[in-house]
């Protein structure tokens, strides 16, 4: 790619991807107005079905036009072609490889060079005893060496998971950690062996849920679900249903659902229908925080055939205007379609780095950011004791969750929403 050291904006950039390295059958010009701007401000996609998209006079015309409409100052286009030009979620499933074009599967769309994973370090059972030790650091080595030895490591971190089940409010703190995990390998391995064992973990009654998982069913919750899932929906639907579980639990499952859609693992229509029947007679009509997912999930996934039925239960006070207002639905309904969908896709993606989705666990030391509520916890808890008090060495179970619309309590200075609340 050919650009000046300081470019001119409004700046343009072309890209242009294919089947393989060799022919462009797709052409992205993406503006951006400002040295501010983080995401393209304007966005436009060429197709073409023969020849190169990046020989075709007509094209070059339009690109010109379009450039000139944005008072473009500056353009740079890439040399190569860098990859597919289906586009993840849309066109497959997130977290997958593309069906239509297997040339760029293990390969860098930059370099074209083959992806080599990293050799790993440690053992199988080397990895399960650093997963199993309570500390103040991340396992980073035995956390990367754990994808080379994924076929040998799935069946004990299941045999893990299904003790915690069976013994939620009662395992030794390394077990508790191992489970932790556990869900998060599992997880990112899309394995749906283990799709049961998270269905019963989220359908534990009462607290006892929070006692084996901690925070992580209110922050991945619907991440575990939509990923462990092996396409029968009726376990999720029922965790909705199951009045004896955990109105989070129940609220995961709800949302796990809408990222199944927003991942393309499963068509959108049935979960809106869905979604529309759980508000019109399918949830009992009292509030609590599984109406509050509903509305949420509902505008994750655009599903505007459900919003008369989110106003009339903003009518009979079942959602909770301080986690998500009535208008956030107006700004949706009325908002360009894709908006928020593509918002979804960029905030909660398939896990597919275990060390990164756990480094806000609150066993491991952390700088100036942590987080707001935990310091005010252990502030609290000192004040009520002399004894010295450590934080927890488990994941951290949050308070109820801070609105959407309140300042985020990491101090960011954000609203939580923008923030932490992604």
């Amino acid at each position: 790619m050919k650009r000046q050291q300081t470019p001119k904006y409004p700046f343009a950039t072309l890209v242009a991807y294919g089947p393989d390295n060799t022919l462009a059958t797709k052409l992205v010009v993406a503006i951006f107005k400002t040295p501010a701007s983080r995401t393209a401000d304007k966005l436009h996609r060429w197709f073409i079905n023969e020849g190169d998209v990046r020989h075709d006079p007509s094209i070059a015309a339009e690109v010109a036009a379009f450039a000139k409409q944005q008072g473009v100052k500056e353009t740079t286009a890439y040399e190569r072609i860098v990859g597919c030009p289906h586009e993840e979620g849309v066109d497959y499933p997130m977290g997958r490889t593309c069906p239509h074009c297997p040339f760029w599967v293990n390969l860098d769309r930059f370099t074209h060079e083959p992806i080599k994973p990293p050799a790993p370090t440690r053992s199988p059972e080397q990895i399960l005893a650093e997963l199993s030790v309570v500390r103040d650091t991340q396992p980073i080595e035995a956390l990367q060496s754990a994808d080379a030895h994924r076929e040998v490591l799935i069946a004990p971190l299941l045999k893990a998971m299904e003790r915690g089940v069976a013994n939620p409010a009662g395992l030794p703190a390394g077990e508790g950690m191992l489970f932790s995990y556990a869900a998060y390998l599992l997880a990112k391995w899309r394995a749906w062996r283990a799709y049961p064992s998270f269905i019963r973990w989220l359908s534990l009654p009462g607290e006892v849920a929070h006692d084996l998982g901690g925070d992580t069913i209110t922050q991945d919750g619907k991440r575990f679900l939509a990923s462990v899932c092996d396409g029968n929906l009726e376990p999720i639907k029922q965790l909705v249903l199951n009045r004896e579980a955990d109105e989070y639990c129940r609220a995961a499952a709800i949302e796990a659902l809408a990222l199944l859609a927003i991942w393309g693992e499963v068509p959108r229509q049935p979960i809106e229908e869905y979604f529309a029947w759980l508000a019109r007679e399918g949830l009992s009509r009292e509030r609590n925080h599984v109406w509050a997912s509903l509305c949420s999930a509902c505008l994750d996934l655009e599903a505007l055939g459900v919003f008369p039925e989110l106003r009339r239960a903003y009518d009979d006070g079942l959602i909770e205007a301080g986690y998500i207002s009535r208008e956030e639905v107006d700004e949706v309904e009325a908002g360009p379609r894709g908006k928020w969908i593509e918002r979804q896709r960029e905030w909660h993606p398939p896990i597919a780095d275990v060390a990164e989705a756990t480094a806000w666990w609150g066993c491991f030391k952390r700088g100036p950011r942590r987080n707001a509520s935990q310091l005010a916890e252990y502030a609290n808890r000192m004040s009520e004791s002399d004894a010295e008090f450590e934080p927890p060495a488990t994941p951290y179970i949050a308070p109820p969750k801070v609105g959407r619309n309140d300042p985020c309590p990491c101090g960011s200075g954000k609203k939580f929403k923008k923030c932490c609340g992604k």
